[in-house]
C-alpha cells in the first residue's frame, strides 16, 4: 500500500543546510537536524512523492542495502508522524522523483537529532500570537 505524507505546515518549517535540513516544529519549540539520507527523503516527501517511490529509487542507488531501505524508511515516516513534523495523507499527490538525490556512494539510515535547547526561546516568540494578518497584530481573545 502506497503511503503518502505532507510537511505539517504552517506548524512546521525546514531550511536545507549543505547535505542536511534542519526542522523546526513551532508549535513544541523543537528542532531537528536530519541526517543527509533524511534530508533526501523529507525533500522527496515534500515534493509528493510516496514513501514506496523514494524507497525504490534509493533502492536502486544502493542495491546491497534493498532489504532494509524499506524498513528504515518506514521507520523514519513514523518517527517523523510521531515528532508530529509530518502526517499521513490519503490518496497522492503523484509526486516524480527526479534523478536527482541518492547519490550512491554509501547507505546511511535516515536519522535526526532532536534539540530542545531553544525551546522556551521558540515558544516565547510573538510570531505565535499573531492574527492571519501577521505581527505586531495580536490575536483577539475568543473570551
Amino acid at each position: 500500500m502506497e503511503k503518502y505524507y505532507e510537511i505539517n505546515a504552517p506548524a512546521v518549517i525546514s531550511e536545507p543546510m549543505e547535505d542536511e535540513v534542519v526542522v523546526i516544529n513551532l508549535d513544541n519549540g523543537c528542532y531537528y537536524n536530519l541526517n543527509k539520507s533524511a534530508a533526501q527523503v523529507w525533500n522527496f516527501l515534500d515534493q509528493g512523492c510516496s514513501l514506496n517511490q523514494i524507497a525504490s529509487h534509493a533502492a536502486k542507488s544502493y542495491p546491497g542495502e534493498t532489504e532494509c531501505i524499506g524498513s528504515d524508511f518506514q521507520v523514519f515516516a513514523q518517527r517523523l508522524t510521531d515528532e508530529q513534523l509530518v502526517r499521513e495523507i490519503e490518496g497522492h499527490n503523484v509526486g516524480k522523483i527526479n534523478a536527482n538525490g541518492f547519490d550512491g556512494q554509501s547507505y546511511e539510515k535516515p536519522d535526526f537529532d532532536k534539540f530542545s535547547d531553544m525551546q522556551e526561546m521558540l515558544l516565547l516568540d510573538p510570531i505565535h500570537e499573531v492574527s492571519e494578518e501577521g505581527w505586531p497584530h495580536q490575536k483577539k481573545s475568543n473570551d
